[in-house]
């Protein structure tokens, strides 16, 4: 995932060699599909990709917000402390929605033949073939780490902002500031108050981000290797058919 070494599940489904994907066709950019088994491959390869996409745009959410200082555009009519909170909401939301990624990915895994907007919690882990194939717990795994920020999450969703006491004072700071300088006064906090509290917010919040997706990782990782020796099943059983 992003720089890292391939894992062991992406050499084997993303780089498998039998990958309808190697022998797209570049002019009408169609990928052959000519049996089960590249219906299979092809299908895993890109349910994996999405997974693995997740994952960075989690990464890049938090190094988003790390810089988020630096990455203020230039004449931006939002204050230091939106743009700050808009990462934040970045990464409630991305770290969130990586589960989805994970149960699309069982179901092109299974060939369990459920529509991508009809993949559900329990639509996955109450199927036979996912509980047969000892696929539940890891889920259920993933989902509960990934639901950490839930509550933060819905408030995002649900009421279009995020409300965090921790976060009230560097908001307030700016905007009183932003509010001075818009009415033509001396803004009431200096710059060395600004960045006391906007760094110490930003860095709380990357500690706080870098565990939760280790944890979420670690999951996801041990949820990799019991869905390996399943592609490698499915696989043989798509190639006699």
């Amino acid at each position: 995932m992003g720089d890292d070494e391939p894992l062991e599940i992406e050499r084997a489904i993303i780089l498998d060699e039998e990958n309808p994907l190697k022998n797209i066709d570049t002019r009408s950019n169609q990928v052959p599909i000519n049996s089960e088994l590249d219906k299979y491959i092809y299908g895993c390869s890109q349910a994996l990709s999405a997974i693995s996409s997740a994952v960075d745009k989690v990464k890049i959410s938090i190094i988003m917000l790390e810089n988020s200082r630096d990455l203020l555009p230039k004449d931006s009519p939002y204050n230091e402390a939106e743009h700050i909170e808009y990462a934040i909401e970045n990464y409630f939301i991305r770290s969130s929605c990586l589960y989805d990624r994970c149960l699309i990915f069982t179901v092109k895994l299974l060939d369990l033949g459920v529509a991508n907007e009809s993949v559900t919690h329990n639509v996955v882990v109450t199927n036979e073939h996912v509980k047969n194939n000892g696929l539940c717990k890891a889920l259920k795994r993933i989902s509960k780490a990934c639901k950490e920020f839930s509550t933060e999450r819905n408030k995002i969703i649900h009421h279009g902002s995020y409300n965090d006491e921790s976060f009230l004072t560097v908001s307030a700071v700016h905007k009183a500031n932003q509010l001075s300088v818009s009415n033509g006064a001396e803004p009431p906090f200096g710059q060395d108050v600004i960045d006391h509290f906007t760094n110490k917010a930003i860095e709380e919040k990357k500690v706080n981000f870098n565990a939760h997706l280790d944890k979420i990782q670690g999951e996801v990782h041990g949820f990799f290797i019991k869905a390996l020796p399943v592609y490698i099943s499915m696989k043989e059983i798509r190639r006699r058919m």
